[in-house]
């Protein structure tokens, strides 16, 4: 698992960086991006659900991996129109992020990092309604850039992950036991 993290790593912040540099050269191809974003993030789901075996246990990840998959399909099928895309597209984001504030709200609450993750995904949720209230492709492109910025927030805080994890071995804690502790580990 390690070394695909790290290999999503590398993907994720080298495709913030090509949507930051060529982003006129993408927004023609914006639904076929981020058809193909929102499909690996439902393939990754199952694959570790069902790398752990939890995957036909869980009705819930199963339903949610299908659905996005059928969301990345629909972005694929009405990539030409731009107006479709950001309506689709701001649906979707709108329900990812919901899971995401919701995990962010658990970490806060556990005491761990996730201040960042729940701002971002409020900012998140208000830019993709205007995708879905005014489908323009200005919004489109901030939401490309948004987009950008999340693959490298990604990158960011799994670097900070890692580097927790080793300062609190070096204390001779679990990551479990560090949790809760008020100490400069936890925000």
């Amino acid at each position: 698992m390690k070394k695909w993290q790290i290999i999503k790593a590398i993907l994720y912040f080298a495709l913030s960086i090509l949507i930051i540099i060529f982003n006129n050269e993408i927004m023609p191809y914006v639904g076929i991006l981020v058809g193909a974003v929102v499909c690996l993030y439902a393939l990754e789901e199952l694959l570790i659900a069902a790398a752990k075996r939890t995957l036909f246990n869980n009705a819930y990840l199963l339903s949610d991996g299908t659905v996005q998959l059928l969301i990345g399909a629909i972005l694929f099928i009405v990539s030409s129109d731009i107006i479709k895309v950001c309506l689709v597209w701001g649906v979707w984001s709108i329900i990812r992020e919901s899971k995401e504030f919701a995990e962010a709200i658990k970490s806060i609450v556990a005491k761990r990092w996730g201040v960042i993750n729940a701002l971002e995904s409020v900012v998140v949720v208000v830019l993709s309604f205007f995708l879905v209230l005014e489908p323009k492709e200005e919004h489109a492109r901030l939401h490309l850039f948004l987009l950008a910025a999340e693959l490298a927030i990604v990158v960011l805080f799994y670097i900070a992950e890692q580097v927790r994890d080793k300062i609190v071995a070096k204390k001779g804690l679990s990551s479990d036991e560090s949790i809760g502790k008020k100490d400069e580990l936890t925000v």
